[in-house]
């Protein structure tokens, strides 16, 4: 991978955490885990590419990138973890009623 390749997914990268955000801001959770599906893609892409030399300016061009993903993750999470914590408390209810229900249902056989 060049540097510009390099550049070039990360940039991709970034617009993509974008979309997922907007998604999570809509609440639209199907569309943002496909999208989080992408987004595995293009880290893997990445982590697997072979060190580039690059110099100052594409060096300082990455990081701005990078620090744009992460504010973009970091929104995306204050946006998704209510919500999973609402989907684990539901999940919560719905075992407890299951055992109760499962408990009752022995004594009553």
């Amino acid at each position: 991978m060049t540097s510009n390749e390099m550049l070039a997914t990360y940039e991709s990268l970034s617009e993509l955490t974008g979309t997922m955000l907007n998604a999570a801001r809509q609440g639209e959770w199907d569309h943002l885990a496909t999208l989080e599906q992408r987004c595995q893609g293009y880290v893997g892409n990445l982590m697997q590419a072979a060190p580039v030399k690059m110099n100052e300016h594409e060096q300082r061009t990455k990081v701005a990138i990078i620090r744009a993903i992460l504010q973009n993750d970091a929104q995306i999470r204050a946006l998704t973890e209510p919500r999973l914590n609402e989907l684990q408390q539901r999940l919560h209810m719905l075992r407890t009623s299951q055992r109760s229900i499962e408990a009752y249902g022995a004594h009553r056989a």
